[in-house]
């Protein structure tokens, strides 16, 4: 089959419940079944991971390498509901591209099986990678609704591919799908898809057949200060597992799945269990009219904590004093509510300059500490003593990572994607270049010590990445310097004061 290339950007499409489809990249826009089939990898017998191990592996860890180099603090909670013996399938929101797979590709031990986007494995450099690393082909109604490709041949990638998971997680393997469908920039969760809680049902069906144990359905909470940008802070927050009592296929459909067959599950259980899913996922997102409202709840969350005489020290904390203020109006708390139009244009004003509610103090915008106006010293002295070996060895893949994440026609939320995979490559595909390079100058350049050559070749990747550690260190020290002038700019401001005369009232009031 020929390719075939559909329309891209925002054209107004709609899908059958006449909602707004997202729109496609290029790279989404071009569709070639043929090639999809030929290059989607399969395991030996059903339920084996159908990739290749070593490879997968390998991948993993080059990715807890660039995951740790994304995000400038990270903080995992609630691994205890990961099972160890029964297959596991992680839903979540999904706002931040390849960053969100990722983070759970590192955080969970089982080897997972992700479904992506049907160019995840077809196009130049990842898709190779993303096919040895077992990923499967999703043909998404963005494609199906624009012409992309015949409904047989998607029910037949997709079929194919929902049964591949399915037999996967029921042999105790993980995955982790998104049920938006597409990764965007809103503040609060979209419609949901039903594709994974099918794969999940099934997973149980096969499951029951098979005398194997049942299958969780794990709800993540994936909290970033803000996804798109560079060392931002995380926190990844595994909720209890969603139960799957009565979740299974008529005996007659479990025989045909246990022959090899897609067979789909019952809709009324499989819309029950998506509203279950999005019950359960909801209060794990920021759940917010706009991002706006958002800043709002944080903002009110630092204060009530400062009221009652603490202080919001990561961003767990802040994440979940939002989360209490949000409930806490939800509720009827007239007291917040009274006063959330105050604390919204104070974050506004805020956020204008940089800046959020870790500026604020008893008396209003902080002082800044010595220490936090000193820290553009070791960020300078970590910047000079780096720079030599990362730009050498790391650039290229720097520049590349920041030209791609800015230049992508799919939105904020794929920035950090190029950054991730900036990261994730470098050491694989470009480290090799320097490293040969280096090499090759120090055994023509310096004749008399060319038998210390494979000692320095073999020495470089080691250099190259504690490098690169101190250039992220001489970074965040940079941030804490800059965040200290913007708040020393903002108390200069005519604004200052009126700002904390408010935070003073707004402290009153929530003691």
């Amino acid at each position: 089959m020929v390719e075939q290339t559909v329309q891209t950007g925002d054209d107004g499409a709609v899908d059958h419940h006449g909602e707004i489809l997202p729109p496609l990249s290029k790279s989404a826009s071009r569709i070639d079944v043929e090639k999809i089939e030929s290059k989607r990898r399969t395991g030996n017998k059903a339920g084996d991971h159908p990739g290749v191990a070593w490879f997968y592996h390998m991948m993993r860890g080059l990715c807890r390498l660039a995951v740790n180099q994304q995000f400038r603090t990270i903080e995992i909670t609630g691994q205890e509901n990961i099972s160890e013996d029964a297959g596991i399938l992680t839903v979540g929101w999904h706002t931040n591209g390849l960053i969100d797979p990722s983070t759970i590709f590192v955080t969970q031990p089982k080897m997972l099986v992700f479904g992506g986007r049907h160019d995840l494995i077809t196009r130049a450099v990842i898709g190779p990678i993303a096919s040895l690393s077992g990923a499967q082909p999703v043909l998404r109604q963005a494609e199906l609704a624009r012409g992309g490709a015949s409904s047989e041949a998607g029910a037949r990638i997709n079929g194919k591919t929902m049964l591949t998971l399915a037999e996967c997680i029921a042999h105790g393997h993980g995955t982790a799908l998104f049920p938006e469908g597409t990764s965007h920039e809103d503040s609060k969760m979209r419609r949901l898809r039903t594709g994974p809680v099918r794969s999940v049902i099934a997973a149980n069906s096969i499951a029951h057949e098979k005398g194997l144990p049942e299958p969780h359905l794990l709800p993540v909470g994936l909290h970033y200060r803000t996804s798109w940008y560079f060392r931002t802070d995380a926190w990844f927050e595994y909720g209890k597992p969603i139960p799957l009592d009565g979740a299974i296929h008529p005996p007659e459909d479990r025989a045909r799945l246990m022959a090899g067959e897609w067979v789909e599950a019952p809709a009324e259980r499989v819309n029950q269990l998506r509203d279950e899913v999005r019950s359960r996922l909801a209060p794990m997102t920021p759940d917010a009219s706009t991002w706006d409202e958002h800043r709002c709840w944080h903002l009110l969350g630092h204060l009530q904590a400062l009221a009652q005489g603490d202080k919001l020290t990561s961003w767990r904390q802040e994440v979940l004093a939002a989360r209490k203020a949000r409930d806490q109006i939800r509720e009827g708390d007239q007291n917040l509510d009274t006063h959330q139009q105050a604390a919204d244009k104070i974050a506004k004003r805020l956020h204008a300059t940089g800046l959020d509610g870790r500026s604020l103090d008893l008396q209003g915008l902080r002082v800044p500490r010595i220490s936090e106006r000193l820290a553009i010293i070791p960020a300078l002295i970590l910047a000079i003593i780096s720079a030599p070996l990362t730009l050498v060895g790391s650039g290229l893949m720097i520049l590349m990572g920041k030209i791609m994440g800015d230049r992508t026609d799919e939105g904020l939320d794929a920035r950090t994607t190029y950054h991730l995979l900036a990261s994730m490559l470098g050491p694989l595909l470009i480290w090799p270049l320097p490293i040969i390079g280096i090499a090759c100058a120090f055994w023509i350049c310096l004749p008399e010590f060319r038998v210390w050559t494979p000692l320095l070749a073999l020495s470089l990747p080691l250099l190259f990445h504690i490098s690169n550690k101190l250039a992220l260190s001489a970074w965040d020290f940079y941030v804490i310097a800059r965040d200290a002038t913007r708040i020393a700019r903002l108390r200069k401001h005519p604004e200052a004061k009126s700002i904390d005369e408010e935070i003073t009232n707004l402290l009153a009031a929530l003691k």
